[in-house]
């Protein structure tokens, strides 16, 4: 038989959050045996608030229509209740948004058309198969079309071979065969191909290019064009560069290399700005949360009248804990809207030059460098900073869009990584293109701006700006 004993430690200078001392004692056969653990257990309502701390506005919108599901005490009000003429800033309730000086039906006309804007895009598969819907298709034709619609990926390619279609739809190879020329004729042209080169040449056909200097470029010489070797295909085609680069600029380019992609594979994600930040009619910076999408909530005073009236122990119990949980849930999305209005206005201090004048004066900053200057831990930025976007007079944002190391430059300071790419992406655009730029040359125009960066960094930050290589980006006259 075998005796359990649990015994919590001792107060100490600097107390763990849990601590469980085990004593076992097993039968004689057995050794006794101490155990020590520690573990940090976290209590619900404490991961319901650090839920609440990382959701987007819309997201919180959805926890906090399920918690209203789940806890009789909460209740939902149209406007913040107001005592003498002014707001109620009580625990209990919460709200506001954007258009606080402005007329509330049109507060509530534009919260309408946004929502009424949320629709998910139409699928690839969704738009095939209503043209397909309207044909005079055979029943196995019609079989064997819509398994190839539901197999093609999200670039609308089809990665099955004629055989394996053959094989899982129990079709002959002529089935097959006429099914993806239907599919390959619905549009968008191109789809249902096995690669790009096939999509592109299906889509030259379809525009009765077949015989074209484009379509033998393709079909013979896709290789050496990938690599930019105009001469080669030049030569090869018995042409002038010229003649090449004006196929590939007047017929190839106009082309989709991924038909499919035009259509949406994920749901659409929409965007809502947490906060607003903008110079008001007085030339002064203003933080505005976006309080718009959130409902106002507060303790139903219906409970507090129940309190009131005899109720049997287990029912009292019952309201006075969805109560608590509910004042515990206003607290806790309180303490949001403070901590990301708090880190908001943290972000403008530091990066005030970006706000006066764009991207071009970003400055690099972290997130240890906000939680300093506001005197919290650096996880509570991360979380509050996530899933959320900052309305600026440059565009909407993601929060750590803001946040860069930067490199040192010859003084010692430093400028954002985001800088740099910019200025990247500008040197290219202004390069002679009948003699681009290698990123040594690019890394050294930098060192004379007293930008010190590395031929490697250079080629990162080009490949995310989605940039090509200087021999890929030559032009011939």
């Amino acid at each position: 038989m075998a005796f359990f004993f649990v015994h919590t430690a001792a107060k100490r200078e600097k107390p763990f959050p849990f601590e469980r001392l085990s004593l076992t004692i097993n039968t004689p056969m057995a050794q006794l045996r101490q155990l020590q653990t520690q573990a940090q257990v976290l209590a619900p309502q404490l991961r319901q608030s650090l839920k609440i701390l990382q959701v987007s506005a819309l997201d919180l919108r959805e926890m906090i229509r399920e918690e209203m599901s789940t806890n009789p005490a909460l209740e939902e009000v149209p406007t913040m209740p107001e005592v003498d003429g002014k707001r109620s800033e009580t625990f209990e309730t919460y709200g506001g948004g954007f258009e606080h000086n402005t007329d509330r039906s049109e507060a509530v006309k534009h919260h309408e058309f946004m929502m009424a804007s949320l629709t998910s895009e139409e699928t690839l598969q969704e738009h095939l198969s209503e043209q397909v819907g309207c044909m005079d298709l055979p029943k196995k034709l019609r079989e064997v079309v819509d398994f190839i619609i539901g197999s093609l990926n999200e670039k609308g390619f089809l990665e099955l071979s004629e055989e394996e279609l053959a094989q899982q739809t129990a079709s002959d190879p002529k089935q097959v065969t006429a099914a993806l020329a239907v599919v390959q004729n619905l549009d968008p042209i191109g789809v249902g191909c096995r690669d790009t080169v096939s999509s592109l040449l299906v889509q030259l056909k379809h525009q009765n290019k077949d015989q074209s200097l484009a379509f033998k470029i393709l079909s013979e010489h896709y290789d050496a064009l990938l690599r930019n070797k105009w001469v080669e295909i030049a030569e090869a085609c018995s042409v002038t560069v010229k003649d090449i680069q004006s196929a590939v600029r007047n017929d190839i380019a106009t082309l989709n290399p991924a038909p499919g992609s035009v259509f949406a594979s994920k749901p659409t994600h929409t965007v809502i700005p947490d906060v607003k930040i903008y110079k008001n009619q007085f030339n002064e910076w203003v933080v505005e949360l976006n309080r718009q999408y959130i409902p106002n909530l507060r303790i139903g005073s219906d409970c507090k009248l129940l309190l009131a009236k005899n109720l049997r122990p287990s029912e009292r119990s019952y309201l006075r804990l969805k109560m608590r949980s509910g004042q515990f849930f206003i607290r806790a999305i309180l303490q949001r809207q403070k901590t990301v209005e708090d880190i908001a206005r943290a972000l403008l201090r530091r990066q005030i030059g970006f706000f006066e004048q764009g991207v071009a004066h970003l400055k690099p900053l972290t997130m240890q460098m906000l939680a300093d200057d506001l005197g919290v831990h650096e996880t509570t930025v991360s979380r509050a900073t996530a899933n959320k976007y900052v309305e600026t007079p440059f565009g909407v944002f993601a929060f750590k869009y803001f946040f860069t190391k930067g490199l040192r430059n010859v003084s010692g300071s430093r400028i954002s990584n985001s800088v740099v790419r910019q200025r990247i992406k500008r040197i290219v655009e202004d390069e002679d293109r009948r003699s681009p730029l290698s990123d040594q040359q690019i890394a050294a125009l930098l060192a004379k701006e007293q930008v010190n960066i590395a031929r490697r960094t250079v080629t990162k930050y080009r490949e995310s700006l989605g940039i090509l290589s200087a021999s890929l980006r030559r032009q011939y006259d």
